[in-house]
This record gives structure tokens, C-alpha cells and sequence, in this order.
């Protein structure tokens, strides 16, 4: 896709919401980033203070602990906006990178200009606000998750969601993601298998 298709396609996916953006406000220049996979968008702590759209592609948000443990926080499919709203509002340090699972497209703007040419634009508030009461509800229907159902329900509700990733990325990943081992993984698995005879 040339910059113009981008641009585009970004726009489309927030007028498919159903709201009326008027675009001709927006004057910031649009920077693309192509992610091959296994390659970071940003990595943890970078700043990233930016609006990032995926076009294309895959991508997992991925944190380190202290001890140098990796933790799949989530994955992410296009088309869809991606990042983190923490760095992008308040211009610190990202909490964990994004790492791409296959080639992936992504454009992006800078958030703090980008907002103060959208934000006299009701259409986009009405988006904006409606996609931060997505994120909030996804968050806490996974926290619910992990405090009410077994780890093996976790393993099928990601299948269900991913069912694309199950055998194409490394059971260390999906395990960190459901907040197991890969060893208790490779149990479940197992189990699953020997169920379906």
C-alpha cells in the first residue's frame, strides 16, 4: 500500500464504526513503519507517544520482568488501533514492547498534535470515547478471567479468539498469555487431545 491507500484505510476503519469524522482537520504528516515478523514496533521502555494503526499483520504486547521473565500481555489482529495510551497521553516511557508474529504494516501519527487538530471534532470524541470503553471492558473481562476460570478454559477462550496462533507460535508465548507455565500448557494440551479420543 502507498501512503495514500494508508491513509486511507486508516480513515475507513474509523468511519466503518459508524461515526462522521471530518478528516480535512487533519494536517499531520502520517509515518509508516513496516514490522517484519519477530521485529519490535517499540520496545519496553522506549517512548512511544504516538497513535499507531495496524494495516496488516500480527502482533503480541510483550513485558519483561526484572528478572528478565517475558510475559505476553496480549496479541492483536489488524485492522486495529495499537500501542499503549499510558505512553501516548502522557509522553513517558512504554511498560512493554510490540512484537510482530508475522510482516506486519503499521502507520502512525504523533498523538499530542494529532489530538489537538481532532479534538474540536465530534465524530472523533464519540469514536475516541467508544474505543477507551472497548479497552476497558476487554481489561476486565481478562482480569475477570484469570480470578474466575481454569486455566484450561483460558487455553480454549485463546483458541477460540486466536485460533490462527495455536500451532504457529511458541507454547512459551501462549502460556505467559493465560498466566501459566509451558510445562502446565503441555498438560492441558495433552489432556485435550486424549478427551477427543
Amino acid at each position: 500500500m502507498d501512503r495514500t491507500q494508508l491513509k486511507n484505510s486508516f480513515e475507513t476503519y474509523f468511519n466503518e464504526l459508524g461515526y462522521e469524522i471530518g478528516w480535512q482537520r487533519l494536517t499531520v504528516p502520517m509515518d509508516v513503519h513496516v514490522i517484519r515478523k519477530g521485529d519490535y514496533l517499540f520496545q519496553q521502555g522506549d517512548f512511544a507517544n504516538r497513535l499507531y494503526f495496524l494495516h496488516s499483520g500480527l502482533v503480541r504486547y510483550v513485558s519483561v520482568s526484572d528478572d528478565g521473565k517475558e510475559f505476553t500481555q496480549t496479541f492483536a489482529k489488524s485492522p486495529r488501533i495499537i500501542g499503549s495510551t499510558k505512553a501516548m497521553v502522557t509522553e513517558t516511557r512504554v511498560l512493554f514492547g510490540i512484537q510482530a508474529l508475522e510482516d506486519s504494516m503499521v502507520s502512525s501519527y504523533p498523538w499530542q498534535d494529532f489530538y489537538a487538530q481532532m479534538r474540536h471534532d465530534i465524530g472523533f470524541l464519540e469514536c475516541y470515547a467508544k474505543f477507551l470503553e472497548r479497552i476497558f471492558i476487554v481489561k476486565e473481562e481478562r482480569e475477570n478471567a484469570f480470578v474466575k476460570h481454569s486455566a484450561e478454559r483460558r487455553y480454549l477462550d485463546f483458541r477460540t479468539a486466536y485460533p490462527e496462533l495455536k500451532d504457529s507460535i511458541p507454547q512459551q508465548q501462549i502460556a505467559t498469555y493465560i498466566g501459566i507455565t509451558p510445562v502446565a500448557l503441555s498438560r492441558i494440551r495433552q489432556r485435550l487431545k486424549l478427551s477427543r479420543g
